[in-house]
């Protein structure tokens, strides 16, 4: 397999292709594959955990703020899905949830 072909370099790949579309010269922004794959913002970021079984890969985006987790979405099967959902988070208002089980 090509390493091109790997779902964590497309995804990669995807998200350099649909932070530049949706931002522009609006807002600076990295996307970071070195590890796992990571969108960086000004005010938040998108870190993407991989999940593998044998029917194939699953993706949850999780949202950080200020170092903190605010939220998770998933588990996405494909990586337009992924992609869609941060291109729709991207101009949200970041909301901190609090909660507690007691």
């Amino acid at each position: 397999m090509d390493a091109r072909d790997e779902p964590t370099a497309r995804l990669g790949r995807r998200l350099e292709m649909a932070l530049e579309s949706t931002l522009a010269d609006s807002v600076s922004w990295t996307v970071t594959t070195d590890g796992p794959v990571i969108a960086r913002l000004p005010d938040r970021e998108f870190a993407f955990e991989r999940a593998d079984s044998p029917n194939g890969h699953r993706w949850t985006v999780v949202l950080r703020a200020d170092g903190s987790v605010v939220s998770k979405f998933g588990q996405f099967e494909t990586i337009d899905d992924v992609v869609e959902t941060v291109e729709s988070l991207v101009h949200s208002d970041v909301r901190y949830t609090v909660c507690c089980d007691g």
